[in-house]
Order: C-alpha cells, then sequence, then structure tokens
C-alpha cells in the first residue's frame, strides 16, 4: 500500500509539474502567479491570432527552448493546423444565436 500511494504521488507530481512548465512554454504572458486561478482572455481576434502564432511558434522552437526532452518524435511531422472557414455571420445577442452562411 505504500509502495502504491508513493507510486501514484509521484505520477500526480509529474502531471502538475509539466502541466506548469507547458504553460510557461505556451501561453503567451504567462507569470506563473496565482496559477489555480490563472485564465487566460482573449479580447479581439487579432490578440487570438497572436495567441495560436505564439504557440506554433514555441512548438517549432521546443527543442531549442525547453531543458526537458520534450519535442516531436519525426521532423517531418510537427504540428498540423486543421482551418475550415465561413462565410461571415450574424449573432444576435438577445438570444445567443449565431446565423453562419
Amino acid at each position: 500500500l505504500v509502495f502504491f500511494g508513493l507510486s501514484n504521488q509521484l505520477v500526480v507530481s509529474f502531471k502538475e509539474e509539466n502541466t506548469v512548465a507547458f504553460k510557461h512554454l505556451f501561453l503567451k504572458g504567462f507569470s506563473g502567479t496565482d496559477e489555480d486561478d490563472y485564465s487566460c482572455s482573449i479580447y479581439t481576434q487579432q490578440d487570438a491570432y497572436d495567441s495560436i502564432f505564439y504557440v506554433i511558434n514555441q512548438y517549432r522552437n521546443l527543442k531549442n527552448i525547453s531543458l526537458g526532452t520534450l519535442g516531436y518524435e519525426h521532423e517531418e511531422s510537427g504540428l498540423k493546423i486543421c482551418k475550415q472557414q465561413y462565410k461571415r455571420g450574424t449573432m444576435l445577442p438577445s438570444n445567443d444565436t449565431l446565423n453562419i452562411d
């Protein structure tokens, strides 16, 4: 039972420490303070694009910036982004409905 408890505690610690490391690596402007209450706010389309491009650039440089054994398995595989585009849509704030063309 003691060995199980110690093993389980190591797994939990590993997960928590890696979560903090990934937040520092991939969340733009992450300061590390108040981690339990941390939330990432995006206010404009440009903020969303900046955050996405930041993640992509950090992922591309992962082998150069991380101290751990983080990286992707094959050089050719890397990050793939699936993107769907819609024509302009409208939102009715009164009843929270979307009309996407």
